[in-house]
């Protein structure tokens, strides 16, 4: 974070141009009297004493007891820990409140509208946080250093993700696969079959805030519609950089049959047991069964992938993916057995 971002986000915590300015010379330099402060900070002589009262009085300086008095700016530490207890009373306070006027509405799906970049950010980690089987990711280089951890500890937890950056250089290797290219696109997180981010990347040009607004989306229609985007017209673009050997690992859970399919060519897998849960396309009833896998598809486009999955009893069923039509199943998930 550069002097520029730390200037923002102190005046985000209530500090003026003036506080801003003499506390960090104060933290550059150490303990100084009131005009070399006002000389190293430039703030105007006869402002510097109201800015160190109102310094005190919020908790960022204190002064000595000699003379002459000395002002002494406390540690980051003491300071961040002391404004987050702050924050996080005041936040609590607010809470209790909102759920008191709060009534709860049953919604199918929903789009919300994000327009600060703190909570953009904040719906960006709990969507990785949340994944429990797979993460379609593509941000800029940039905003990759700000959740490249949570996504390294999600892939090491098991969680397939496939990361699509905007930018050049070396990338950590934090995904199962990474596609590059240096002109960018939307940011999209794709978490599961469960959530998405989208935001314009002109969005993101501004340090503290947002250059219009984010959707986050949790309707199934739009986000098969932004899952079909990522992979059908954003991942092909992109330069392949890494990708990590695949080791099959049964049983194995999929949410997306276009990686089962993958797999089962790869692996030379038909005549492996899988169990499926999910819905008869034409009746709507959910489906749970057991069978052999006899033959797989997949189009030379990979837009259609399927399965055939014979029961115990010789049943066959045509299992298809997300928002299957041709097919007899909609799988939600299917579990390769071996």
């Amino acid at each position: 974070m550069d002097e520029k971002e730390i200037k923002a986000r102190l005046k985000e915590f209530g500090l003026n141009e003036y506080e801003v300015r003499a506390y960090l010379t104060l933290i550059k330099n150490g303990p100084l009297t009131a005009g070399e402060l006002a000389a190293l900070s430039k703030v105007p002589q006869p402002r510097i004493y109201d800015v160190i009262r109102t310094l005190m009085a919020k908790g960022f300086v204190t002064t000595s007891q000699g003379r002459p008095k000395r002002v002494i700016p406390l540690s980051p530490d003491s300071v961040m820990d002391a404004l987050k207890r702050r924050y996080d009373e005041r936040i609590d306070e607010v809470k209790s409140a909102l759920k008191k006027l709060y009534t709860p509405r049953e919604e199918i799906g929903s789009v919300t509208v994000v327009k600060s970049r703190i909570t953009f950010e904040e719906h960006v980690r709990k969507a990785i946080e949340d994944a429990r089987f797979h993460l379609s990711v593509a941000v800029p280089k940039e905003f990759l250093k700000k959740i490249g951890k949570g996504l390294a500890s999600r892939k090491e937890e098991g969680v397939r993700i496939n990361l699509f950056v905007y930018g050049d250089g070396d990338i950590p290797r934090i995904a199962n696969e990474i596609r590059t290219r240096e002109v960018p696109d939307p940011i999209i997180i794709i978490q599961d079959r469960e959530t998405g981010v989208y935001l314009p990347y002109e969005a993101l040009t501004s340090s503290s805030s947002l250059l219009g607004y984010g959707l986050i989306i949790k309707d199934n229609n739009l986000l098969f519609m932004l899952d079909r985007y990522f992979y059908h017209a954003l991942w092909p673009t992109g330069k392949t950089v890494y990708m990590e050997e695949r080791k099959l690992k049964i049983p194995e859970e999929y949410i997306h049959i276009r990686e089962l399919v993958e797999d089962l060519r790869t692996f030379n897998l038909v005549g492996s047991k899988v169990e499926v849960f999910g819905r008869f396309v034409r009746s709507k009833e959910p489906v749970h069964l057991v069978g052999t896998v006899v033959e797989f598809f997949e189009d030379d486009n990979k837009v259609i992938s399927n399965i055939t999955v014979e029961t115990k009893g010789g049943k066959r069923y045509v299992v298809g993916g997300w928002n299957a039509s041709l097919e007899d199943i909609e799988a939600e998930r299917i579990i390769l057995l071996g």
